[in-house]
């Protein structure tokens, strides 16, 4: 079977995003209410198929009045504006966090996997697809009607369950590599400062 993604093996199918997730977008939260403690997840703190950086926050009160937009462990964060395309999986450190505006949560029903739907994202061709349907030239944008439509190749369960593990695994390796480069720099850039006064 031809999809996005080219000829898919026997067994898989292919189905629009909308199909198989819940889409939402994230609501516009006025600068002035940002101080608090519930975090607030942004377009910039996605990347690499994970939640980075350190995130704003919003009282107690303005999250109680945001719930439809917290978030669950196995969400899967994608950035509508800016540079859309870039996502991120949701997990059970994140429970309960808020997200804004620039975002969109995809939250999968029965049908596909997290972890599988998360590096699926992250296939050339979909990049490619984002850029075919993302419209606006000073500001990079898709809407959650369109993303809705992305074809998204479906492999059987288990088979979701495999591909998610493998790519989760090396997904952590490179968390540990980067903890320990930005480790080291902070180090060596510490040393630095005390060897040159002869310490």
């Amino acid at each position: 079977m031809r999809s996005l993604i080219g000829e898919l093996p026997e067994g898989w199918r292919q189905a629009p995003l909308g199909s198989l997730c819940e889409l939402v977008t994230g609501p516009g939260i006025p600068a002035q209410v940002f101080g608090g403690d519930v975090p607030v997840v942004k377009p910039r703190n996605i990347g690499d198929g994970r939640l980075i950086g350190s995130v704003d926050r919003v009282p107690t009160d303005v999250a109680a009045d945001l719930f439809r937009y917290r978030l669950a462990a196995g969400d899967v964060l994608c950035v509508r504006t800016g540079n859309p395309g870039r996502h991120a999986l949701v997990t059970t450190e994140h429970e309960e966090w808020l997200f804004g505006t620039g975002l969109i949560r995809l939250r999968p029903g029965g049908e596909v996997l997290s972890p599988y739907l998360n590096h699926y994202l992250g296939h050339p061709l979909v990049g490619n697809w984002f850029e075919r349907n993302t419209t606006g030239s000073a500001v990079p944008s898709i809407s959650g009607r369109a993303l809705g439509a992305l074809p998204v190749a479906v492999p059987p369960i288990d088979v979701q369950a495999a591909i998610g593990g493998v790519l989760e695994a090396l997904n952590e390796k490179i968390a540990v590599h980067d903890l320990i480069s930005q480790t080291t720099a902070e180090l060596r850039d510490a040393l630095l400062v005390r060897l040159l006064k002869g310490g």
